[in-house]
């Protein structure tokens, strides 16, 4: 199974989108609970946004937005991450989850079990 995942990143200083594409997880769930779980954990221990975003460019995993957009995913969700607030919001398909400021990886293990149901 296919899964495209877009990172939002909204600040006061900078406003931008990501998009990854893989395989390997079949719901919106376990695309959270293995990718966007790694991403949520790693901005919420930078300061400032512009560390998460040189690191994700380094790493280069992320794609163009043509080729997010060309893709058929069985699996199509997003990660909203208000930078200024602290605040983050997984969406798949038409639900949504607030994930709060400071989350824990068993946190975010625990909504994922709840999207995959």
């Amino acid at each position: 199974m296919t899964y495209a995942l877009s990172i939002h990143v909204e600040s006061y200083e900078f406003s931008g989108e990501f998009y990854f594409l893989g395989d390997g997880y079949d719901t919106g769930g376990d695309v959270l609970k293995h990718v966007a779980t790694d991403h949520i954990l790693t901005m919420k221990q930078r300061p400032h946004a512009a560390e998460y975003l040189l690191e994700t460019l380094q790493e280069g995993e992320n794609v163009s937005e043509s080729v997010y957009e060309q893709a058929e995913p069985d699996v199509s969700c997003g990660l909203h991450f208000d930078v200024d607030h602290q605040q983050f919001q997984f969406w798949i398909g038409d639900r949504s989850v607030d994930i709060g400021r400071q989350p824990t990886k068993s946190e975010l293990r625990s909504t994922a079990d709840d999207l995959s149901i």
